[in-house]
């Protein structure tokens, strides 16, 4: 067995294990900006089963060291389980972008400042997607 069949698979077992603590989150995908400069977002995305991404939330602040050396307060770790489906915007990151914009039950959001998620080969895409909501 390859090591990509067996993260694959770890990551599905997870996925099971961890489904009672699933909760939904809107994710919508960052499209552009208007003539002003604001961010235009795409419609929220969904899961396979058409309603909302679910993940893994913990509110939490911890101080986290970002890929530039600088150190910035979270509030959030997110971790998506399940796919999240690629917007295809010519010019951002997916499946998640750093301007896209997620918010969580209870209304909080932030501005995202880490992305995390190693890349399956065989589909280009995270086996699954950590994300760090800033304070």
């Amino acid at each position: 067995m390859a090591y990509d069949d067996l993260v694959r698979k770890g990551v599905a077992m997870a996925n099971v294990i961890t489904k009672s603590l699933h909760v939904p989150v809107v994710h919508r995908a960052w499209i552009g900006q208007d003539p002003w400069g604001n961010p235009i977002y795409a419609p929220p995305s969904v899961s396979a089963d058409g309603g909302l991404l679910k993940a893994v939330v913990e509110l939490k602040q911890t101080l986290r060291t970002l890929d530039n050396g600088m150190s910035a307060t979270t509030k959030a770790y997110i971790s998506f389980i399940e796919p999240v489906p690629a917007n295809g915007t010519a010019g951002r990151v997916d499946p998640i972008d750093p301007r896209d914009y997620i918010m969580l039950p209870g209304g909080v959001s932030g501005p995202i400042l880490d992305i995390e998620g190693v890349l399956d080969p065989d589909t280009g895409r995270p086996y699954m997607s950590e994300v760090w909501l800033g304070a």
